[in-house]
């Protein structure tokens, strides 16, 4: 087994969530149910809410979206990278 860089998988996280595929990071860190199970919640829930929010909004919400992901994505690479300091 080789050794994983925390912050490839902080990159790998960020970049994938803002892109709306979270969880990327975590499968790269050595965790991939973790990361198949935010994979696919997050599409879901971040297109459910993502939708009854454009329509609420009357699509302002739209352009609220890439800083959703982008937070999201960086709060939860930051969590990787602290797991794989961790657990090296």
């Amino acid at each position: 087994m080789h050794e994983r860089d925390p912050f490839v998988s902080l990159v790998l996280e960020v970049a994938g969530g803002f892109f709306g595929f979270l969880g990327i990071g975590w499968i790269y860190a050595g965790r991939p149910m973790l990361g198949v199970l935010l994979l696919i919640s997050y599409w879901i829930l971040d297109w459910l809410i993502g939708l009854a929010l454009s329509i609420g909004t009357l699509g302002a919400w739209c352009f609220v979206w890439p800083a959703q992901n982008l937070i999201f994505g960086a709060l939860s690479g930051y969590l990787a990278y602290r797991w794989l300091q961790r657990h090296p």
